[in-house]
């Protein structure tokens, strides 16, 4: 006893992982796992042991009877599958416990490695046989009447399989546990999630697909969106002629702009008085701050029509300065030009403030306060100690904030798009409008304009960056 005591304290984690498969592999022949469907409707939950417990099936249905019979099919899948489970039980349990030989060893692991997968092709078999076609067409039903699906038990024990068979291999290539291979997975989504769409970006940018097969380069893209074409808007009620997209671009960037000054001009005296109530309280966390998280939970466009709706001609707004005789009349918020552009930025500003408070709140909630008292010593106003001591010493948590605000807030369509019913088309919008055309060339200028706005994002960051470096930031960014 204690001898196997000390096997169990040396045994290494994928060994334990590899024995909790087999286990569950082999109790998963007891639980049900497949779920039998007649009519579009759930008729029973089996597992293969009550399978072969309760093999037949008669049931009435509009157009006749379904008369199923499982017995043959359940025999040797019950046969085929405990054997796999067994076997993978066995010599999971066997191995790590009574062998010191790493050849042993290693040669338990893939004996493991392949039951697994042997149980992962007999469950996936039985899935897709269980019913046949046969009894399809001697009951008269189509494959969309007579199925079977797969519980959530049955989905478990895919990933779990595919666990072990993980386990079972880094096993058998006697890998030593080493923190940094939780950092693969990590590279491989910004692998294949973040550099190669932009690696894509940058291909479609420039090339185009040819008439005769292959890619050819071009510059149509680029044409489209410099293309010698003028348009007059207007900005704070003056109008000024600019070039197409410029326009476009520049729209964006004064939302943008505006939506990150409120939320700064907003958000830090909220999180300053969050984290002072936290010290005072002694909390690790304000429930006031949920207050602000809480908006976050709802859908963007539940929210935004929440707010058009508010400004209508009949919504609250207008109703409740109606009833209080400020107007006699509805006031058009959403149609006048500078209440529709002001509103836009108000409520954009709602939306991203979430952004800006969370990390000005965990950078302020960590200031010493000490620091203060010592400006107070010195003889510094409250003033003097909050412009020289607590924002410079913010000012990562700022650069933070205005990153998370500004960014997204750039290219975020939404809003303008619902508030203004597309009257104001942003550079959100014409990404998209690019990206859905027909026309190759438009396609591509939508990949070209995604391009040039990585270019300005990157720019952007690389300056704040500076900045929060001087400031002794130290972002990951």
């Amino acid at each position: 006893m204690t001898e196997l005591k000390a096997r169990i304290k040396v045994m290494p984690v994928h060994a334990f992982v590899m024995i909790f498969a087999a286990l569950y592999s082999f109790i998963s022949i007891f639980i049900p796992m497949f779920e039998l469907f007649v009519q579009y409707v759930p008729y029973r939950t089996y597992s293969l042991f009550t399978l072969l417990l309760n093999p037949r099936v008669f049931t009435r249905i509009r157009s006749g009877s379904v008369n199923l019979n499982f017995q043959s099919f359940a025999a040797w899948a019950f046969v085929i599958t405990i054997v796999l489970a067994v076997a993978a039980l066995t010599l999971s349990i066997s191995y790590p416990f009574y062998y010191n030989s790493s050849k042993k060893r290693k040669i338990g692991y893939l004996s493991v490695l392949v039951l697994f997968v042997g149980r992962a092709v007999a469950h996936v078999v039985t899935l897709s046989k269980m019913v046949s076609e046969e009894m399809i067409s001697s009951n008269n039903l189509t494959p969309q009447r007579l199925y079977v699906a797969q519980s959530f038990a049955g989905n478990l024990l895919v990933i779990v399989l595919f666990i072990g068979v993980a386990a079972c291999l880094y096993g058998a290539l006697n890998l030593k546990m080493n923190y940094k291979i939780f950092a693969y997975p990590y590279l491989a989504w910004i692998v294949i999630f973040t550099i190669l769409p932009l690696i894509l970006i940058l291909f479609r940018a420039f090339f185009k697909k040819a008439a005769g097969g292959g890619y050819e380069f071009t510059t149509a893209g680029f044409n489209v969106l410099f293309q010698n074409k003028t348009v007059t808007t207007r900005f704070y009620g003056a109008e000024v002629t600019l070039q197409e997209y410029f326009s476009i671009f520049l729209r964006s960037f004064d939302y943008a702009l505006w939506t990150t000054i409120g939320c700064l001009l907003l958000g830090y005296p909220a999180s300053y008085i969050l984290a002072r109530r936290s010290k005072i309280k002694r909390q690790s966390g304000s429930r006031l701050l949920m207050l602000f998280v809480l908006p976050m939970w709802m859908n963007t466009m539940l929210r935004t029509y929440a707010w058009r709706a508010f400004f209508s001609e009949t919504g609250v707004c207008n109703t409740i300065l109606q009833q209080i005789g400020v107007i006699d009349a509805p006031i058009l918020f959403l149609k006048n030009e500078v209440l529709a552009d002001i509103i836009t930025k108000l409520v954009m500003t709602n939306d991203f403030l979430p952004f800006m408070i969370l990390p000005l709140y965990s950078v302020l909630v960590k200031l010493d306060d000490s620091l203060s008292e010592a400006a107070y010593d010195l003889g510094a106003t409250r003033a003097q100690t909050f412009f020289k001591v607590t924002f410079p010493l913010s000012l990562p948590g700022v650069i933070s904030g205005i990153q998370m605000v500004f960014m997204p807030s750039l290219t975020f369509y939404m809003i303008p798009d619902i508030l203004n019913e597309g009257s104001k088309t942003t550079i959100g919008n014409t990404v998209q409008n690019f990206i859905l055309n027909e026309s190759t060339t438009y396609n591509q200028a939508g990949n070209v304009l995604s391009l040039l706005l990585l270019i300005f994002v990157l720019i952007t960051m690389g300056i704040l960056r500076g900045q929060d470096k001087e400031a002794g930031g130290g972002m990951a960014l």
